[in-house]
């Protein structure tokens, strides 16, 4: 970690609470960012009872409302914000900013954005929230105050584990991996159960689809094979400030985040520990768990929405990303000499109607801009192959996978359909090997 990055960042880019902090002289060892907007106050009570099991933690919580809902809107936010004062007291205090004190050296430290402090814009939303606290964070990260470079974020509807700190579970490669080449962790999540049996079957099959996802993507070989949940993230201080935050954004904050993230550095995915999530319905965003739940839910059938991609997809991708490293590996002089197009056509390990498909739905996502970026900015194969890696990212997968489906009609399957489609494919690659 290097104080330039973190202070060229803050000095630019925080959020005013960041400048907020005169007095405060607290010393921790851990922090969790979370954002809160209307959260009856049970979210209160479970957050206190996390904290006391904790030792010398920071949890930063923004009580938030969008620009767009009426302060009477938020009643919620005020019954929050009484009972912490109601059960801890305030022991420190600054502009928008108040200091709750619990047991073994850690605190709640409260931003209010809802009442005395401005309310958030609604087109920047959850994204706003997070950046505020983890800006925050970086703040005293920087000032020696937090002394773990790891800023954790995650929402006001989790339940968190007594070892959520803990991140000795890790892929046994990463012995080799250097600490500051990793920006971020991914901890394990599921959904649980609550009293609505509808809405704890939308959100079971939702929670199937994201791992699917993931799964494919893993499957298919793409270094943005991992969850893009905001309440399981654990981001590294440095490579926080490198990407400059959070976006503002009222969804997908995450999503582009990690992005940029993967970009400076390695994504990694824990087992343990485990986070457990409320099933419900929520409409504090415009897309996400909680809307889709709703979508699904909305569904004549909901266990029949499609909303699985088609694993076929995914084989393209896996067969298009192969392409592509055995591109980056040849020579650079080569490949100026010939454009993307030729180079598909020359390949031998393709039918014709596969070369057909791929140039057409690389050629929907621009890739002839991208690859000509790639090839100016490249000394050798070895850089191409970095600036490609950046270049095809999360966003543009998605992308791809899009123009995928919609020219060649694999549409969305059902949950029973996708497993089908995944169960006919064993039994051919059994039949194939035995």
């Amino acid at each position: 970690m290097t104080q330039q990055t973190l202070s060229r960042y803050l000095n630019q880019y925080a959020e005013p609470e960041a400048r907020q902090l005169n007095g405060l002289t607290d010393q921790f060892q851990h922090c969790v960012c979370i954002p809160a907007y209307n959260e009856a106050p049970a979210f209160i009570d479970r957050l206190i009872t996390f904290i006391h099991q904790q030792t010398a933690t920071l949890a930063i919580v923004v009580l938030n409302r969008p620009d767009n809902h009426q302060h009477a809107s938020t009643s919620e936010n005020h019954k929050c914000q009484q009972a912490l004062t109601e059960k801890l007291g305030i022991h420190w205090r600054h502009e928008t900013i108040q200091l709750h004190r619990t047991k073994n050296q850690s605190a709640i430290l409260l931003v209010d954005r809802f009442d005395k402090g401005a309310a958030i814009a609604a087109k920047q939303g959850v994204g706003m929230a997070r950046k505020i606290a983890a800006d925050i964070a970086l703040q005293l990260i920087l000032q020696a105050q937090i002394s773990e470079p790891w800023i954790y974020s995650t929402d006001a509807d989790v339940i968190l584990p007594n070892n959520y700190f803990d991140r000795s579970d890790r892929f046994s490669e990463e012995d080799t991996i250097p600490a500051n080449n990793i920006a971020a962790y991914i901890l394990n999540y599921q959904h649980i159960a609550m009293s609505n049996e509808a809405i704890n079957e939308a959100t079971r099959l939702y929670e199937h689809r994201l791992n699917a996802y993931v799964d494919g993507l893993r499957l298919a070989g793409s270094p943005y094979a991992f969850q893009t949940l905001g309440s399981t993230l654990c981001l590294h201080a440095n490579h926080y400030a490198m990407v400059r935050g959070f976006p503002k954004r009222a969804a997908g904050e995450d999503f582009y985040l990690l992005n940029k993230l993967r970009k400076t550095g390695l994504i990694v995915s824990l087992k343990t520990p485990t986070i457990q999530i409320e099933s419900r319905l929520s409409h504090r965003t415009p897309f996400g768990t909680g809307s889709s739940v709703d979508d699904i839910l909305a569904n004549h059938e909901p266990q029949q929405a499609a909303i699985f991609y088609h694993p076929q997809l995914f084989v393209f991708l896996r067969d298009t990303l192969r392409w592509l490293e055995q591109l980056s590996s040849s020579d650079l002089a080569i490949q100026q000499e010939n454009n993307w197009q030729q180079e598909i056509s020359a390949y031998r390990e393709w039918s014709e109607e596969k070369k057909a498909i791929i140039i057409t739905a690389l050629t929907a996502i621009d890739f002839n801009s991208g690859f000509t970026h790639c090839l100016n900015n490249s000394r050798d194969a070895s850089q191409f192959t970095r600036q490609m890696n950046a270049w095809f990212d999360g966003f543009k997968t998605l992308k791809y996978l899009h123009a995928l489906r919609d020219k060649n009609n694999l549409n969305h399957l059902s949950e029973q359909h996708y497993l089908n489609w995944l169960e006919k494919k064993d039994s051919e690659k059994s039949a194939t090997t035995s």
